[in-house]
């Protein structure tokens, strides 16, 4: 098949399919790896192609931009329109926060360290990090009650040791709560 026979029946054609049938009569994997190969060969364009099925779509293609990674993506509107670009962007926003399924409100360190960096704020241990409820109460989960110490600083709290970490602890405490407030 010379360049020119083939660049007229890409150029009536709507689909590779279309070439396929009117080349080979029919349509399969070797037609449509050997078409690819001619088009490569003689560099013949095929940006005119529609696939041939928008017409018979029952939903339309519509374009819309990802609110996670803010890339342009096709998606059909109606039943089954994306709200995402990928299975990753998918994730990353319905899978995330409350709407992940092994969230808890009461994983106290989730919350903890989702507001507090995962360290110690007394000497700055950031391995093993135990997470101090300031008030006593262990299902008040509030981030503010939520204080994360190394195990030996948080063993001082519950000791006679107290005093020793006890003035840096209020500083913090007082301190994240005007940040808070201020957001």
């Amino acid at each position: 098949m010379t360049k020119l026979d083939l660049q007229k029946i890409v150029d009536k054609s709507k689909s590779k399919a279309d070439v396929c049938k009117l080349i080979w009569g029919y349509i399969n994997g070797r037609n449509n790896s050997r078409l690819n190969i001619l088009l490569d060969k003689y560099a013949i364009d095929i940006s005119h192609f529609d696939g041939g099925a928008d017409k018979h779509r029952k939903y339309t293609k519509i374009k819309k931009i990802c609110p996670v990674c803010s890339k342009e993506f096709e998606t059909l509107k109606g039943k089954r329109e994306k709200q995402t670009c990928s299975y990753s962007c998918s994730n990353s926003f319905f899978r995330s926060g409350e709407d992940h399924p092994n969230w808890k409100e009461s994983a106290y360190r989730t919350t903890c360290f989702n507001y507090h960096k995962k360290e110690c704020l007394i000497c700055g241990e950031f391995r093993i990090v135990d997470v101090h409820h300031f008030d006593g109460n262990k299902t008040n989960n509030k981030p503010e009650n939520l204080i994360p110490l190394c195990r030996t600083h948080h063993a001082y709290w519950h000791s006679r040791y107290r005093k020793l970490v006890e003035p840096q602890i209020l500083k913090y405490i007082e301190q994240f709560k005007l940040k808070l407030n201020s957001k």
